[in-house]
């Protein structure tokens, strides 16, 4: 993992306890940054800090629902109250919906995938992009998919979810683009997080699928996504806004 040095900044990761979201908080730990980690789950929240906290981290978790916006303004809130600012935020929340033809398809499913996956990055910028002004700018990076870019049969509530992060990322980039903050979009290939571990186990064959349809054959390891959001947050990337940024072993090319 490339070096950064994130020493005296502030970084918000939402859905920040498990997988990618937990990943990146590490990291931005590890580069020096304190974390604030906000989910919906207290006793995986607690576990994570305690995680973090052992291996030296200044970290603090903040129960949020990513689906109601005072909940996440009391995030955001949060993280400047016990920090002092807030320069980088990681809108990881999320949640995958059912896989059926259209015609079966469930609304509350839909409505829920939804509320998640779209409108909780939409209410988590909404919250972010003030307290970042406040303190002259920040970078935002918005977990989006391969799935952001591309369509797949009978997962139409995911899909269109994704499709919206990454439209919402170019509006918001474009909007702030002159103030100090850019806001970006990485859409993850398969990725080796504790639930697609799970899948492999309850069903491997449509894991295994998945995986073949990524030209480099493997997944994604959890520290190779981490290391594209910390590069999107770093001075390295800082003329790089408005993008939606494939990490994805290729699947996009074939």
């Amino acid at each position: 993992m490339i070096r950064h040095d994130f020493t005296g900044r502030v970084a918000l990761i939402i859905g920040g306890t498990s997988g990618l979201g937990l990943a990146s908080a590490r990291a931005f730990a590890r580069a020096g940054a304190s974390v604030a980690l906000a989910a919906r789950g207290e006793e995986k929240g607690r576990e994570a800090r305690a995680a973090l906290e052992a291996e030296g981290a200044r970290v603090i978790f903040l129960p949020t629902d990513v689906r109601e916006g005072a909940s996440v303004a009391r995030a955001v809130e949060g993280t400047v109250m016990h920090f002092g600012r807030l320069d980088f935020a990681v809108n990881s929340a999320g949640q995958g919906g059912d896989m059926a033809p259209l015609e079966s398809t469930n609304q509350d499913v839909w409505d829920d995938v939804m509320a998640c996956n779209a409108r909780g990055v939409w209410l988590a910028m909404r919250h972010e992009i003030p307290a970042m002004l406040a303190t002259g700018g920040g970078a935002i990076v918005n977990i989006s998919s391969i799935y952001g870019l591309a369509g797949r049969a009978a997962h139409h509530a995911y899909v269109a979810s994704k499709h919206a992060v990454v439209g919402m990322t170019k509006s918001v980039a474009l909007e702030y683009a002159t103030r100090g903050i850019r806001v970006n979009a990485l859409c993850a290939g398969a990725t080796r997080t504790p639930a697609m571990r799970q899948a492999e186990t309850y069903v491997p064959d449509l894991v295994r699928a998945l995986v073949d349809e990524h030209p480099m054959g493997r997944m994604a390891t959890e520290d190779e996504m981490a290391s594209a959001v910390l590069w999107l947050c770093s001075d390295g990337a800082g003329f790089v806004t408005g993008v939606p940024l494939p990490v994805d072993g290729g699947f996009l090319a074939a």
